[in-house]
């Protein structure tokens, strides 16, 4: 699948994907105008001779033209629709590469509001905008030649009347795409206020602030409505101007053919005139500002998407990637550096990780710890000599936790049937009881058909941590990587955990901890110290108390 990486690749593909198809509703959409406009020519043939085949002959034209204009409606619909899967799956590939630092600036409720807002939005082109143009351009271009070589009524009066109509419906229409513009992004900000507020309600409730964030959602909804109301407003003088317009025009056509021109048209042509000014264009004349309209909203959403897939990952270099492990490690990294805006994160990390190891890392808040195990990911575009690892498993600060069930949670399968997952129970059982959590002593009712709520609502701070590790512990890798998994236990569980660490270390496995639990560092084989992104300290826990700089550390006197 080709992606897309900018606003051209975007406009291109919805323009020009499926080619044959975009060539096929221009066909349509011109046969249908031609069909239309030879109405008037065989109907004042009719009017001049009462003869039946004019008659036969005009009823199966405008019944080509209406069928011509829906067949192209209805393959304009059809390419919005395959088109609009297309993007979404490439939006859909584009955000998994993407890395947490990529989308830093971005929020939940504006990549929401890429998929429910802009690639329907920009999808419109082909819904309505291309039908629209091809069935408004068309009659307003040919209508003005078909008078001048029927009627000789000149250039000049037909061009200047539509351009003049032109004129103010593109005025409205650029107005009512800045309103749908805005109702864009205010829909995608009161979209991330509530996300943030269903994530944290719990957070609110217990410190009083609901109320408060409810305001700033109620706020952002009273701009939403006050947007929404003037975008109403404009649409209806939109309407009111497309629906009476044509009078207007018949009105100055036939105030020109009675006092100014030269010829004399009799009544069976001004009938003719008055069905092309006032039946032919009738409709593409209605449709004149939502045109313009639906052109100018899709070209922000187009923008906005082009913005979203130039986003590109900031990538990591190693010199030499790939070098063989001794038989003892499991983990090594050599001169480590991160640079993020200008700032020194990480600088000269080297660090060996042995089998059957477990290394504590510590330091203070915003020393570095949590980056160096995003860089050991892979996750930030850090410079190394080397970094080579076996297979691992990461815990990150934050737990992941799914709408789903306790089986589910932990084996991360959503399409398992009841009956394999029945299969999956006693490792899931062993991985759970590795966590320290036990499902009867937590309250889990329905044991391990259990449905968690979304962001474990239903469990506590400490749960959803132990479930985290229970994932791990399910498949359990040569390398874990935790990042603070003992902040939401109570001591004794911190003790039984240490001891279910223990136990897989016998096994041949290794630990990297971040830990703010300095009880833990006494049965660690080293400690890593931490400060301003470089090692300072890399040795065994009696060498690291024996320096009263660390010992002050551990005691809270600094840092």
């Amino acid at each position: 699948m080709k992606s897309l990486k900018s606003q051209k690749d975007v406009v291109y593909y919805i323009l020009f994907d499926r080619l044959i198809v975009r060539i096929g509703i221009m066909f349509l959409a011109f046969s249908a105008t031609i069909a239309g406009l030879s109405v008037p020519y065989f109907q004042r043939d009719f009017m001049q001779h009462l003869a039946a085949s004019p008659l036969l002959i005009c009823t199966l034209l405008a019944l080509l033209s209406f069928v011509f204009l829906q067949m192209t409606n209805y393959l304009g619909q059809r390419e919005a629709l395959i088109t609009q899967k297309s993007i979404s799956e490439k939006l859909y590939h584009h955000i998994l590469k993407l890395k947490p630092l990529t989308t830093s600036h971005k929020t939940v409720g504006e990549m929401v509001a890429l998929y429910t807002t802009d690639i329907p939005s920009c999808t419109m082109w082909l819904e309505q905008t291309i039908p629209y143009a091809l069935t408004t351009a068309f009659p307003l271009i040919l209508a003005p030649i078909f008078l001048n070589i029927i009627y000789h009524i000149p250039y000049g009066l037909t061009l200047s009347l539509i351009a003049a109509l032109v004129s103010v419906n593109l005025f409205l229409a650029r107005r009512q795409s800045g309103f749908f513009y805005f109702f864009k992004i205010l829909a995608g900000q009161r979209m991330g206020l509530v996300n943030e507020w269903i994530q944290n309600i719990r957070g609110l409730k217990s410190l009083n602030w609901i109320q408060g964030f409810e305001n700033k959602i109620i706020k952002k909804r009273i701009e939403e409505t006050n947007n929404r109301i003037a975008m109403v407003t404009n649409g209806q003088i939109m309407n009111s101007i497309s629906s009476s317009v044509t009078f207007w025009l018949n009105l100055a056509i036939l105030f020109y053919v009675t006092y100014f021109h030269n010829e004399l048209i009799g009544q069976i042509d001004i009938i003719a005139i008055m069905w092309v000014m006032g039946v032919f264009l009738a409709k593409p004349i209605r449709q004149l500002p939502w045109f313009f309209t639906m052109m100018f909203d899709a070209w922000t959403s187009v923008r906005r998407l082009g913005e979203f897939f130039s986003l590109v990952n900031l990538q990591y270099h190693i010199e030499n990637e790939n070098v063989a492990l001794k038989p003892d490690e499991t983990l090594v990294v050599e001169d480590l550096n991160l640079v993020i805006e200008g700032r020194s994160v990480l600088k000269n990390i080297n660090l060996t990780v042995k089998k059957k190891e477990v290394v504590a890392v510590i330091g203070p808040i915003g020393s570095g710890k949590s980056v160096l195990f995003k860089s050991l990911m892979r996750e930030t575009p850090f410079t190394a000599k080397r970094l080579d690892q076996l297979p691992h498993s990461y815990l990150p600060q934050e737990p992941f936790i799914l709408s789903a069930t306790l089986t589910e949670n932990i084996i991360l399968d959503y399409h398992e049937a009841e009956s394999d997952a029945d299969q999956h129970a006693p490792k899931a059982h062993a991985a759970l009881k590795h966590a320290q959590f036990d499902i009867e002593h937590d309250r889990i009712t329905e044991g391990l058909k259990t449905m968690i709520g979304e962001r474990g609502l239903n469990i506590s701070g400490g749960q959803k941590q132990r479930l985290n590790l229970a994932r791990l512990f399910y498949n359990p890798l040569p390398l874990f990587l935790l990042d603070d998994p003992f902040s939401a236990v109570d001591v004794g569980t911190e003790k039984k955990l240490i001891d279910s660490l223990f136990v897989l270390k016998d096994l041949g496995h290794s630990f990297l901890v971040i830990t703010q639990r300095y009880e833990f560092l006494k049965h660690c084989d080293r400690v890593v110290y931490l400060e301003k992104g470089e090692i300072k300290f890399n040795g065994p826990y009696s060498e690291f108390m024996s320096e009263v700089k660390y010992q002050k550390f551990i005691a809270g006197d600094i840092g």
